[in-house]
C-alpha cells in the first residue's frame, strides 16, 4: 500500500466541480491525494479517518475540508474488515472535489470572493467541521445531488460562502504545514511511509521494509523522517497504536490483553506504559472515564 497520486477529470468537458456518491460495503479507498481540494460527507459508516499525520475516528455527519495534496483515506473499523455479511452500502459518503480557481483565477481575485479564496488557502491543512455549520453544509450537500448543472453551481458557492463565514466552526485537523511545504519528492517519500504504517500498525512493522521504501539505509531513513516529520518513526506507530486502542476502550468492552494484542502491542506491561505516556492516564481509567462522559 502506497499513497497514490489520483487523477481527476479535466478538460472543457467537465463540469466546475465534481461531485461523487460513494455506497460500498467498507471504505477501501487507499491513502491518496490530488491537487483538487476535497469536501467530504461520511453518510453511513464508523472507523477511522487519516489525514496528513493525524489519525480520528469517523461516523455518520463526519465532515471535512481538505487542502490540495493533503493526503487522507478513509477505513472502518478493522473488524469490519473480516465481515462478509455486510450490506453492499453499509459505507456511504458523498464527496466533492473541486480546484481552487474552479471558476477562473479573475473570479476568485474579484472583491466578491475575498473570503472564500481565504478559506481556501487556510484549507491546506484540512479543516474538521463543527457545530450548527455541520448540520447546514450536510444538508445542502445532500440537495446538490438532484439539481440541474447551473443550479447546482450557485449552491455550491452557497456552501463555499457558509463556509467562509463560520470560522468559529472549523477546526484545523493537521498541526503543522511543514510536511505539505517539502519537495514533490519528499512528500511522496514521507506518503509512502504513512500509508505502510496505516496498513500494517497492528501488526509487527519492519524498518527495513519501511527504509526500503523510502529508498534509504535504516540509519538515513530514521534521521530523514526526524527532520521531516519533528517525530520519530516509532513515535508514529506508537501513535497510531494507541489511538487505536483509544478506539477500542470506547467503543467495546473487551478484556484489555485482547486489546492490546489487537493494537499491534506485544505485551500488557508495555501496552499500559505506554498509554500513560501518551494519555495521560491508565487504559482501566480511560476506559471509566469514557464510560461515564457517556452516561
Amino acid at each position: 500500500m502506497k499513497a497514490s497520486l489520483e487523477h481527476l477529470a479535466k478538460g472543457s468537458e467537465a463540469f466546475s466541480f465534481e461531485i461523487k456518491e460513494v455506497k460500498q460495503a467498507r471504505f477501501d479507498a487507499p491513502y491518496h491525494f490530488h491537487p483538487e481540494l476535497e469536501l467530504t460527507l461520511i453518510i453511513s459508516g464508523e472507523g477511522k479517518r487519516f489525514i496528513g499525520n493525524q489519525i480520528s475516528d469517523f461516523s455518520p455527519g463526519d465532515l471535512v475540508l481538505l487542502g490540495s495534496n493533503l493526503p487522507h483515506c478513509w477505513q472502518n473499523h478493522r473488524k469490519d474488515w473480516l465481515t462478509e455479511d455486510l450490506e453492499e452500502d453499509a459505507a456511504q459518503a458523498l464527496v466533492i472535489h473541486f480546484s481552487s480557481d474552479f471558476l477562473g483565477e479573475a473570479f476568485m481575485n474579484r472583491k466578491e470572493s475575498a473570503a472564500i479564496k481565504s478559506i481556501l488557502e487556510r484549507a491546506k491543512l484540512g479543516f474538521s467541521i463543527q457545530g450548527s455549520t455541520q448540520d447546514k453544509i450536510a444538508r445542502e450537500m445532500l440537495l446538490l445531488k438532484g439539481l440541474a448543472p447551473f443550479p447546482r453551481l450557485l449552491n455550491f458557492l452557497q456552501i463555499l460562502h457558509t463556509l467562509s463565514t463560520q470560522a468559529a466552526d472549523l477546526q484545523p485537523i493537521e498541526s503543522s504545514e511543514s510536511s505539505y511545504t517539502l519537495s514533490t519528492v519528499d512528500l511522496e517519500r514521507i506518503n509512502r511511509v504513512y500509508a505502510y504504517v496505516i496498513a500494517n500498525y497492528t501488526h509487527e512493522v519492519h524498518l527495513d521494509e519501511v527504509a526500503h521504501l523510502a529508498n534509504m539505509t535504516e540509519t538515513a531513513f530514521c534521521r530523514y523522517f526526524k527532520k521531516v516529520t519533528n517525530k520519530t518513526f516509532v513515535e508514529l506507530v506508537t501513535e497510531f497504536r494507541i489511538k487505536h486502542a483509544c478506539q477500542l476502550l470506547r467503543s467495546s468492552s473487551k478484556p484489555m490483553i485482547e486489546i492490546c494484542f489487537e493494537s499491534g502491542f506485544g505485551n500488557l506491561s508495555h501496552f499500559n506504559k505506554q498509554f500513560k505516556q501518551w494519555i495521560k492516564m491508565p487504559p482501566l481509567q480511560y476506559r471509566k472515564l469514557t464510560l461515564e462522559w457517556h452516561q
